[in-house]
């Protein structure tokens, strides 16, 4: 509002030293100035208004290259679930695949039983969210929130590149809990990490 109103007294300025030194525009002179100075003036007002608003520190999400494919595979795995195409399914996954669940970690779940019952139920989950890539040349973790039919699911999936193309080889798969849910580490403060990726 300040640079808007200080523009005015400049354009108001201008017209009484013009007048003062005795030229004496005709209408249509003061006319084509009129409509140019009034032209600037929106210009003038929203640069004085963006620049008095005050920055609201907020992150805006952005997607990496990596997070960008990733979404991708997941969502062709998805895809040949929700579709029952064990042939494209089994394409993206590698031959000793297994799925290790939070409540039962210490029985794996093979490729056949895991793609059998996927399958079946036809559950390939829906609404990847908060996905996070971490790059080790052969090996990609992705981590990465999803809706299954009972519910939210944190999955971290282990991608492991098998020549041209990276496939699924570890799926670690459990129920979301609250924030108040006790895990060792996870009540430290957070941090703003830099992106690797």
């Amino acid at each position: 509002m300040h640079r808007a109103v200080t523009a005015q007294y400049r354009i108001d300025d201008c017209l009484k030293r013009t007048l003062r030194k005795g030229w004496i525009p005709g209408p249509a002179a003061l006319r084509a100035f009129c409509i140019l100075a009034l032209s600037f003036l929106p210009l003038v007002a929203l640069h004085g208004n963006a620049a008095d608003e005050q920055s609201t520190g907020g992150r805006v999400p952005t997607i990496t290259r990596l997070v960008k494919m990733f979404v991708e595979r997941e969502s062709a795995i998805s895809a040949a679930i929700r579709n029952g195409d064990a042939r494209a399914l089994g394409d993206l996954l590698t031959d000793d695949f297994e799925m290790r669940t939070g409540a039962r970690a210490a029985a794996p779940v093979s490729r056949a039983d895991w793609m059998r019952e996927v399958l079946r139920t036809r559950d390939g989950g829906k609404d990847i969210a908060q996905m996070a890539v971490h790059d080790y040349k052969t090996v990609q973790a992705v981590s990465f929130t999803m809706t299954g039919n009972a519910g939210p699911i944190f999955v971290v999936d282990i991608w492991r590149q098998e020549g041209e193309s990276s496939k699924l080889a570890v799926r670690y798969a459990s129920p979301t809990g609250t924030p108040q849910f006790a895990i060792p580490g996870a009540a430290a403060p957070e941090s703003e990490f830099p992106k690797k990726y």
